[in-house]
C-alpha cells in the first residue's frame, strides 16, 4: 500500500498527517492470529472502527510485527482509519 508524506517530530499519540494513503489496500478482515503472522512485510491493515474490528488476539499478533503500532490516518475524503503497518 502506497503511503507518502511524513510524520517526523509528531508526538506518538498524534494522529498521522500528511499522508497520501491508498485505502483500497488496507486489509480490513483478519480470522485468526494464523492469518496475521502470515501477512507480508509492507501490509497495511486497519478499520474505520478504531482498531474495533479485530479479536484482541489478532490485534497483538499484529502489534507484535510493527515498529510504530496503530496510528489514525486522516484521507483526502475525510475518512477516518486505525491503521497498523508490519514491518517484520
Amino acid at each position: 500500500m502506497p503511503i507518502s508524506g511524513s510524520t517526523a517530530g509528531a508526538p506518538e499519540t498524534s494522529p498521522a498527517t500528511g499522508l497520501g494513503v491508498d485505502t483500497s489496500d488496507i486489509i480490513t478482515q483478519l480470522a485468526s492470529i494464523k492469518e496475521a503472522r502470515a501477512l507480508p512485510c509492507g501490509s497495511v491493515v486497519g478499520d474505520q472502527q478504531g482498531g474495533l474490528t479485530f479479536t484482541d488476539a489478532v490485534a497483538a499478533a499484529l502489534e507484535a510485527r510493527s515498529l510504530s503500532g496503530w496510528r489514525e490516518v486522516h484521507t483526502a475524503a475525510s475518512e477516518t482509519w486505525t491503521i497498523i503497518v508490519i514491518d517484520r
